[in-house]
């Protein structure tokens, strides 16, 4: 399921594919099969401000009463604020996080920076390690035949020379080496035969009603999912599937 990248005329837009497994007369998306690429999209938004989500929905026209807040602080004006807070922090909390430049880049979401951890094992060389500096080392307090250590060499404060270790090139949060499978409500799992057994299981009783669909992912899609999931357990059938096939929640047959 790699990434398409669409040129136009001014724009490019990319795209990565998504494919459903329906059940047609329930007109419901019982799961999808997913690559490294839409996981990624899924899990990254969890990087984001949630002023930065109610800023892309109200923009995008979904939002709820996500909009009336954001339009509430517009509206304020500065003498009714605090003096050290500004409108700019909690509307637009990180500038950068816009509609077509990130949500479907992955490798580009800021994620936590991971910081230099020291660790430490005793002047005795026991295969014990500990971010504590100073820690007795569980070892050399054992009773030994050979009598007590050095009592100086029972504390952890030696320590350990790290290699670096290089991360995965494939950048964004999961492996590319897997496939995984998300259902209706955005629950996201390795894909296996059994799991795509258990979820057939029981919701499917005529195989001749699955129907396997592709569907493109793009910024606007990714806004409606997002949009989709504060509201519904059924995010993947509310985005995909004809509203013109429900009538009033009544199931098509």
């Amino acid at each position: 399921m790699a990434m398409a990248t669409t040129a136009t005329s001014n724009t490019e837009t990319t795209t990565v594919k998504l494919k459903l497994m329906i059940d047609k007369r329930a007109n419901k998306v019982l799961f999808a099969e997913a690559e490294k690429d839409f996981v990624d999209i899924l899990f990254n938004v969890l990087y984001m401000p949630f002023g930065s989500v109610a800023r892309l929905l109200t923009d995008a026209g979904f939002g709820g009463c996500i909009g009336n807040l954001n339009q509430s602080l517009e509206n304020l004006t500065d003498e009714h604020l605090i003096h050290d807070q500004t409108k700019a922090e909690l509307l637009k909390p990180l500038s950068k996080w816009g509609k077509a430049s990130l949500l479907l880049q992955p490798q580009a979401c800021p994620g936590p920076v991971p910081g230099k951890r020291k660790l430490y094992i005793c002047g005795n060389h026991h295969p014990y390690v500990t971010n504590e500096e100073n820690t007795r080392c569980p070892q050399c307090t054992q009773p030994s035949a050979f009598g007590s250590v050095n009592s100086a060499m029972n504390i952890m404060n030696y320590e350990v020379q790290q290699l670096n270790i290089v991360s995965d090139t494939d950048g964004g949060v999961v492996k590319k080496a897997f496939a995984y499978m998300v259902t209706d409500d955005l629950s996201v799992t390795p894909a296996s035969v059994i799991s795509a057994t258990g979820l057939l299981q029981g919701k499917i009783k005529d195989i001749g009603a699955l129907e396997e669909r592709v569907v493109d992912i793009g910024p606007d899609e990714v806004l409606e999912l997002l949009n989709a999931s504060m509201q519904t357990n059924e995010a993947l059938t509310t985005v995909f599937l004809p509203y013109e096939e429900k009538v009033y929640g009544l199931k098509m047959i």
